[in-house]
């Protein structure tokens, strides 16, 4: 399993709830391609107006194939996902990602 983890902290908190929509709306889109394992939000814990988003993939390959698409390509789903703003322009971005190397799981 791989995952690609990122922060954003809202320039305006007022947009919270515009935010999340387009976070929706763009997760959507990325979870129609080979691989995609679903994305999560969560709000930072006394951290107003900042998020971390985890999308799961399949594997490295499959989320960079992904990425290839939406950045240079004119498949349809690469020109719909270019009608979109970047996320950041709601804030400031810090990402992360990573391959699975281990888990601790509960009896």
């Amino acid at each position: 399993m791989y995952r690609y983890i990122w922060k954003i902290k809202l320039d305006d908190p007022a947009k919270k709830s515009e935010f999340l929509q387009h976070w929706k709306e763009t997760s959507l889109l990325l979870q129609k391609y080979p691989g995609a394992k679903g994305t999560y939000a969560h709000e930072v814990r006394d951290e107003e107006a900042s998020f971390f988003l985890v999308a799961q993939w399949k594997s490295i390959e499959s989320r960079d194939a992904m990425s290839n698409d939406i950045h240079n390509s004119d498949s349809d789903l690469a020109k719909k996902w270019r009608t979109y703003a970047p996320s950041s322009s709601f804030g400031e971005i810090t990402q992360f990602a990573g391959e699975e190397i281990g888990s601790v799981l509960p009896d």
